[in-house]
């Protein structure tokens, strides 16, 4: 899910993860514009900004991956490194907590 900032061209001048500005537009990774602008960079920052935003996306589908994998008992969890289960660990506890917290806010604002 990137977030596009824009020249006064229209041209896409930065992807961002997070929207920067309150004018950033979304747009899909696989929406024309974005893949022109991704076969454009040209220096390495720029290069390393598109990989940040990608290793996001990564992170969750080797999570899930993972989950997966568990899941069909295709490995075993302790098979892992232990700084692995450990990581995996936090994510996941993290990840609960913070579903926890949204069905305690829910989207009814009201409180009666």
């Amino acid at each position: 899910m990137p977030y596009v900032s824009r020249n006064s061209s229209g041209e896409i001048l930065e992807i961002h993860n997070l929207p920067p500005t309150n004018n950033a537009q979304w747009l899909e990774m696989n929406d024309p514009e974005v893949v022109e602008f991704l076969h454009k960079i040209q220096t390495l920052d720029q290069a390393k900004q598109v990989l940040s935003f990608t290793d996001h996306e990564m992170i969750r589908v080797i999570e899930d991956l993972v989950d997966l994998l568990i899941e069909k008992q295709l490995f075993i969890f302790t098979e892992l490194p232990d700084a692995v289960q450990e990581k995996l660990g936090v994510r996941k506890r993290m990840r609960k907590n913070m579903e926890t917290l949204e069905d305690l806010v829910g989207d009814d604002s009201r409180i009666f």
